[in-house]
């Protein structure tokens, strides 16, 4: 796996995630609630022609505080949409510290005095299949 990841805000956490999984990064905007849904799914938002379904990273973390105004487009099977208040960075992330690895989170890393957490996207995408379910 390679060692560049996209770093992101979510309230006043640092998190990365791999960049080879990003697909895109888009702005909030035209994004249309959805009824009925569970509360970590924020709507639906058009993009290249499609769909995209678009979740709340904040609330999939429980991370109070957030106030999200970029979506990081997931590449996969299926694209989906994590709403973040900020992407900070694209860069190489330091070797991890696997012992913090716990669910969704592989690891962390002390960086320039902030801990950033490393998402474990394989069990982040299971905490979906979750929130969907409930």
């Amino acid at each position: 796996m390679s060692a560049v990841h996209v770093h992101l805000r979510v309230g006043v956490e640092r998190y990365a995630l791999p960049v080879a999984d990003v697909r895109s990064i888009v702005d909030m905007e035209g994004l249309a609630p959805v009824l009925g849904m569970p509360r970590a799914v924020l709507g639906l938002r058009a993009l290249d022609g499609a769909l995209l379904p678009v979740f709340d990273l904040a609330t999939l973390l429980r991370v109070a505080g957030s106030s999200p105004e970029r979506i990081v487009v997931l590449d996969g099977a299926g694209a989906i949409g994590l709403a973040v208040d900020a992407v900070l960075d694209v860069a190489e992330l330091p070797p991890l510290d696997a012992r913090d690895g716990d669910g969704w989170l592989r690891g962390s890393v002390l960086l320039d005095g902030t801990l950033v957490g490393a998402i474990a996207l394989p069990a982040l995408l299971g905490e979906l299949e979750t929130a969907m379910a409930a």
